[in-house]
C-alpha cells in the first residue's frame, strides 16, 4: 500500500485522523483569510479638509475614501494628537464630521483605520492664520460717539465709545491718520489707498474689543487728523483726533512698488510615499513704512496664503522622484523712505509702553544675546549714567560705526555676532544684532529687521538692521551697517551714511521679518530645517515627516523682478 492509499484509508477509518485534519484546514483558511485581509486593506486616503483653517467648536468635514464605514477603534488625528470620541460627529467610508476641541493645535491632519494612517492633510489654528472674513449680509454700520482722551500720541492707549463694533474684533480695524505722501496710479488721480494707516496686532495695538467699546494704542505712524472703525459690515463715520508731535515728526515719502520672487527647489529622493515635505515660504512684512504686502502669483497654489507670515507648501514624498519641482511666488511690495525728527528731552517714559510690546521687545531670545555679560558690560562703559533711551541709542550708535569694522559678505559657518566683541569685526547681521541686544539690555524696545536691500542694478542682497521703539514718538530705524560703510550701491547721491542711517531710511530696505518669528513645528515626530543669516529670521523654514524621508532643497535669495 503506498503512502497515499495509507493516509486516505486512515482518513475513512479514523474519526481522530478525521477531525484533526478539517481543524488543521480551518486554521489554515483563517490564516490564509487574515494575510489576503490585511494586505488588500486600503489605507485611508484625504482628499479635504473644509475649512482648513478653523477654530475650537467648529465643524470640520474630512472627505476621502477608504475611512470605513463605522469608526470602531478608528481616528482623526490634528498636530500629534487625536481627538476624544466626543469630538466626532459622524463617520462614513468617505467623509468624516468631527468638532474641533478646546485644545486644538496646528499641523498635520491623519485619518487612521486600524493599522494603518492616511497620508497627511495641513490644518492652522484661525487664531493665528489671518483669513478673509465673510462679509455680513447686515447693514449696520458701526457708530463712533466718542473718543478718549482728547490729546493723543503714538503709544498711547484711547477708548472708542459707539456701537455696531461687533462682540469681538475678528479682523475688524481701527485706522487712524498718517504722514504718508499719495501715490500716483498708472493711470487717472493719486491713489489714497495708504493715507490712513491701521493699529497693528503685531505692536499688541489693540486691547479690549466689544460691541460699544473699543481700547487701543495710537499705532506707530499715526498723525492729526481722524480716525474711523472699519467692520465686515463697513466703516464709521472720521472722527476728528489731535495726535501731539510733541515728541518728535515721522514722514512717509517717496513710495515704490517692487515685485519680489521667492523661489525653492525641492528635489525628492525618498522612496516613502508617505512622507511629506512642507515649505515655509517667508512673506514681505507689513508696516507703517511698508503698508502693503500682497501675494500677486504662485506655482503651485499654496495649501494656506499666509500663515504666521508664510506662505504654505505641501509637497507628498516620492510623488517627485524622478525631479526637481520649484516653489515660485511673487509680491507686489510698497515701500516707502522714512524721515524722523526726534525731540528727546518730550519722549514719554519707558514705563507708559504697552506691556505687551515692551516684554516682547526687550527678552533675550534665540537670535539677540542681550542676557549676555559682555554686552552688559560694553553698554555699561559706552552710556555711564544716561537714562534717555534717544540718547542711548546715539551713544551706543557711535561707538559701534567708530570702533567696529564692517565687512561686506556676510559671515558663514558656526558663528556668532559675539565674536565682533573681540575681533572688532562683523558683518551687516551682527552689526544689527548686536545693536539690538545692547538697546534691550538698556530696557529700550527694538527688533532685529531682516530683509534684503536693493541696489541701483535692481539686484537684491541679504540684509539685517533694526528699529528701537520710543515712548510717545513710535519706532525709529537704525542701518548700523550702512551707517558704518557698508559698501552699497544706494539710489541717492551725496548721503552721508553715517548721520542719514541713524533715524532715516531709504525706500529700498524691503523688510520680511522683524525680530525671530518662532514657527512650531506641524508634528512633534517633523524633521525641520533652519537657514542661518538669511533674509528672513524664522525658526522652521522647511519640515519633512514620513519613514525614510531623503530629499534635498535650494532657496534662491529674492530677486527683484519690476519696481513702478
Amino acid at each position: 500500500m503506498n503512502k497515499i492509499s495509507s493516509f486516505s484509508y486512515f482518513l475513512r477509518k479514523s474519526p481522530v485522523v478525521r477531525t484533526g485534519g478539517w481543524i488543521c484546514a480551518a486554521l489554515l483558511f483563517i490564516i490564509v483569510s487574515v494575510i489576503f485581509g490585511m494586505r488588500i486593506q486600503q489605507k485611508p486616503e484625504i482628499e479635504s479638509v473644509v475649512p482648513p483653517v478653523g477654530s475650537p467648536g467648529d465643524l470640520i468635514i474630512i472627505t476621502g475614501r477608504d475611512f470605513g464605514a463605522v469608526r470602531d477603534t478608528s481616528y482623526v488625528e490634528f498636530g500629534g494628537s487625536r481627538l476624544t470620541s466626543s469630538s466626532y460627529i459622524s463617520w462614513t467610508d468617505t467623509e468624516i464630521k468631527v468638532i474641533l476641541p478646546p485644545n486644538i493645535q496646528d499641523g498635520l491632519v491623519f485619518v487612521g483605520v486600524k493599522n494603518v494612517r492616511s497620508k497627511p492633510a495641513f490644518f492652522a489654528n484661525a487664531t493665528t492664520a489671518p483669513v478673509a472674513v465673510t462679509a455680513s449680509v447686515q447693514t449696520t454700520l458701526p457708530i463712533i460717539t466718542g473718543v478718549s482722551p482728547e490729546k493723543l500720541s503714538p503709544g498711547v492707549l484711547m477708548t472708542i465709545s459707539g456701537s455696531n463694533f461687533g462682540n469681538s474684533r475678528d479682523k475688524s480695524k481701527v485706522y487712524f491718520s498718517s504722514n504718508r505722501e499719495k501715490m500716483q496710479a498708472e493711470e487717472g488721480p493719486a491713489d489714497d489707498t495708504f493715507e490712513f494707516i491701521c493699529a497693528d496686532e503685531n505692536d499688541f495695538d489693540y486691547q479690549y474689543w466689544s460691541d460699544s467699546e473699543i481700547r487701543v494704542y495710537v499705532p506707530d505712524g499715526a498723525s492729526d487728523g481722524v480716525v474711523f472703525v472699519q467692520t465686515s459690515r463697513g466703516k464709521s463715520a472720521q472722527r476728528t483726533v489731535a495726535v501731539d508731535n510733541k515728541s518728535g515728526t515721522k514722514s512717509f515719502i517717496s513710495p515704490k512698488t517692487y515685485v519680489i520672487q521667492i523661489a525653492a527647489d525641492i528635489e525628492d529622493n525618498s522612496s516613502d510615499r508617505d512622507s511629506t515635505i512642507i515649505l515655509r515660504v517667508p512673506r514681505p512684512f507689513e508696516s507703517a513704512a511698508q503698508p502693503s504686502a500682497t501675494l500677486i502669483e504662485s506655482s503651485p497654489e499654496p495649501i494656506i496664503p499666509d500663515f504666521q507670515h508664510t506662505v504654505i507648501h505641501q509637497a507628498q514624498g516620492g510623488k517627485y522622484a524622478a525631479g526637481k519641482r520649484r516653489f515660485t511666488q511673487n509680491f507686489a511690495v510698497t515701500v516707502y523712505e522714512m524721515r524722523t525728527n526726534v525731540v528727546a528731552a518730550r519722549l514719554n517714559p519707558i514705563s507708559s509702553v504697552n506691556k505687551e510690546l515692551y516684554s516682547a521687545a526687550t527678552s533675550a531670545d534665540e537670535i539677540v544675546p542681550s542676557a549676555n555679560e559682555e554686552i552688559r558690560a560694553l553698554l555699561s562703559s559706552v552710556i555711564g549714567k544716561e537714562r534717555n533711551p534717544y540718547n542711548i541709542a546715539v551713544l551706543v550708535y557711535n561707538y559701534m560705526i567708530q570702533n567696529f569694522e564692517i565687512l561686506n559678505t556676510v559671515r558663514t559657518g558656526r558663528v556668532s555676532p559675539l565674536d565682533m566683541l573681540d575681533s572688532k569685526k562683523g558683518d551687516a547681521y551682527d552689526f544689527a544684532v548686536v545693536f539690538t541686544a545692547l538697546m534691550r539690555a538698556a530696557g529700550i524696545p527694538a527688533y532685529t529687521d531682516s530683509g534684503v536691500l536693493v541696489g541701483v542694478d535692481l539686484r537684491a542682497k541679504n540684509h539685517w538692521w533694526c528699529e528701537l521703539y520710543l515712548p510717545g514718538f513710535g519706532w525709529f530705524p537704525v542701518d548700523p551697517a550702512l551707517g558704518a560703510g557698508m559698501e552699497y550701491q544706494g539710489w541717492k547721491k551725496d548721503v552721508d551714511a553715517a548721520t542719514f542711517y541713524f533715524g532715516n531710511l531709504d525706500g529700498q530696505h524691503i523688510l520680511f521679518s522683524r525680530g525671530l518669528n518662532e514657527i512650531k513645528s506641524s508634528s512633534p515626530n517633523s524633521k525641520t530645517v533652519q537657514k542661518s543669516r538669511s533674509f528672513a529670521l524664522q525658526s522652521v523654514w522647511e519640515e519633512a515627516s514620513g519613514k525614510s524621508i531623503k530629499y534635498s532643497s535650494y532657496w534662491a535669495d529674492p530677486s527683484v523682478i519690476g519696481v513702478y
